[in-house]
């Protein structure tokens, strides 16, 4: 299941694609620290969602999980 990272940086736009949530949250961390900014993940489902949202729908998803 694909998840695509984007950010905004001095350069423009970056896209990447990350095979799971946890790497995608990590990598759209790291986005952030270097300075991007208007980072988002699109998860599978296609909805895209702020970085701070993300975090917030996958651990309510693995709290449900067990």
């Amino acid at each position: 299941m694909p998840f695509f990272v984007k950010g905004t940086d001095t350069s423009g736009t970056i896209s990447l694609r990350r095979d799971n949530a946890g790497a995608a949250v990590k990598k759209a961390k790291e986005l952030l620290a270097d300075g991007s900014w208007d980072i988002e993940i699109t998860g599978p489902d296609g909805q895209a969602l702020a970085l701070a949202e993300f975090e917030a729908a996958h651990s309510a998803d693995a709290d449900r999980a067990g």
